[in-house]
């Protein structure tokens, strides 16, 4: 299925109207939340940025509970830190904003930023994203333009495609 979706992606409609569109990244209309402070974290002048968004038709629980699973590829580009951003955007039912708020907030080894879009002002700002998750994870160049579309946690090609976009903008890794 997943590969399915992939095909569509570099094959169809979805891959046109992402790399037509810019990404909007309203992060200081959005709630921040870290469990350690590290101070606002909306500066988004980054050369590349790496946004994963979870919308309120997906578990947003599960998404939470799959953040460590970032862990392993943000130390691999920690070399890169003031060049490449994670930008984690949830944006719950209105029902699970406390439960999710709460959940971020005690996670004890995550120390990233994640934001709570609790106007829905993500997907008002970008109505050109496809609905179907699996295209909700994309890394961006410095004027928010579409490099590359899927999550390299899930997929060996995408990852590939990760490390050549990243090495290449921004050099080989240390």
């Amino acid at each position: 299925r997943k590969e399915e979706a992939l095909f569509l992606f570099q094959t169809g409609k979805f891959k046109q109207a992402l790399k037509q569109n810019k990404i909007s990244l309203p992060l200081e209309r959005m709630k921040y939340i870290c469990h350690r402070s590290m101070g606002e974290n909306t500066q988004i002048n980054k050369s590349l940025k790496f946004v994963s968004y979870s919308d309120s038709m997906a578990c947003s629980s599960c998404a939470v509970d799959k953040l460590y699973t970032w862990i392993d590829l943000i130390r691999k580009t920690e070399s890169y830190e003031n060049k490449l951003g994670y930008y984690f955007i949830f944006f719950p039912k209105m029902k699970e904003w406390a439960n999710v708020e709460f959940a971020i907030s005690t996670l004890s080894h995550f120390n990233y930023p994640v934001y709570m879009d609790t106007l829905g002002i993500f997907e008002r700002s970008n109505p050109h994203l496809p609905h179907n998750q699996m295209f909700h994870t994309f890394l961006l160049d410095e004027n928010n333009n579409v490099l590359l579309v899927g999550n390299p946690l899930d997929n060996e090609k995408i990852e590939e495609m990760f490390w050549q976009i990243v090495e290449k903008k921004l050099g080989k890794r240390e």
